[in-house]
């Protein structure tokens, strides 16, 4: 079944990360995966229109660019040539506002996904065996969201995001916490860690060449019960203080970001937490104060 045709689409907003969720997923359909062809595009490139694709996601960010989302949506349809029952919607946006999503009429048919693709593909992009949907028979294959990063279709656009020379990466998904004003209980869940960041590091490296720094998203990494061994871990990737990438003739400084910030009431209970950031090379140090 191998060869299907596989669009890709990031809507037309500024932001400054490549989306992670399409890049697993052209992992998944890719040269590595099920060798399917894919094209990514950013915004509404009409030169897709003439190819008959098999299947069309669309990945969301903000919830307050509804105006573009909503644009690449309805130039999925298009490019789907109205068959809503090819296009899948998920990320962000379409976790936190799923009810919105569904109530839009001209979108009836459109699966909107919630959440992580942490089950069998079959099951986290709810395919229908009884309709011979693709890959529905996928139900013992590994999770899109532990697929390698696809950093290849970033050469398909223009855009360029501002932070892109870096390892993508998650040491653990979810947060202890539950505050009130937050989407992660909603989009990820309870906190858990992830496979080896090591073989994320060492995958990405191997497939598409080392990176200068190192980008974790992790959304409460000081609460993972294996925090001393996460950071033992960037140590032995290489991302101690002062570590240097040697490329060309000028080696450039590497750095470790936590980009969704470390959690301030976990800081304060021991020295030791400090002390372990300190054998990396962080930078910046983003403290997430929830309270004050």
């Amino acid at each position: 079944m191998a060869g299907k045709r596989i669009l890709l689409i990031e809507p037309g907003y500024k932001n400054k990360y490549p989306p992670l969720g399409l890049m697993k997923l052209a992992q998944y359909h890719g040269p590595h995966g099920k060798k399917d062809y894919v094209r990514f595009i950013k915004g509404e490139d009409r030169t897709v229109l003439d190819v008959p694709w098999d299947r069309i996601y669309v990945t969301t960010l903000f919830s307050f660019e509804w105006k573009r989302i909503s644009d690449s949506i309805d130039f999925a349809l298009e490019a789907a040539g109205g068959q809503s029952s090819n296009v899948f919607v998920g990320g962000i946006a379409a976790s936190l506002m799923h009810n919105s999503f569904l109530a839009e009429p001209r979108w009836h048919g459109i699966r909107f996904i919630q959440g992580l693709l942490k089950q069998s593909p079959a099951e986290s992009l709810q395919l229908n065996s009884f309709e011979e949907e693709l890959y529905s028979d996928d139900t013992a294959g590994k999770p899109i969201e532990d697929c390698i990063p696809d950093y290849s279709i970033l050469d398909q656009i223009d855009y360029k995001y501002p932070v892109r020379d870096g390892y993508f990466a998650y040491a653990s998904r979810g947060c202890v916490r539950k505050c009130t004003f937050c989407g992660v209980p909603k989009l990820e869940g309870d906190q858990y860690d992830t496979p080896s960041l090591t073989s994320v590091v060492n995958g990405i490296q191997r497939l598409y060449g080392e990176k200068k720094d190192l980008i974790l998203m992790d959304n409460n990494v000081v609460a993972s019960p294996r925090f001393k061994e996460i950071i033992a871990e960037i140590r032995d990737l290489g991302f101690t203080p002062g570590a240097k990438l040697k490329r060309g003739r000028a080696p450039v400084q590497r750095r470790v970001d936590f980009n969704q910030g470390v959690d301030a009431r976990i800081l304060c209970k021991d020295p030791m937490y400090l002390k372990e950031l300190s054998s990396i090379c962080i930078r910046p140090l983003r403290i997430a104060f929830d309270h004050l």
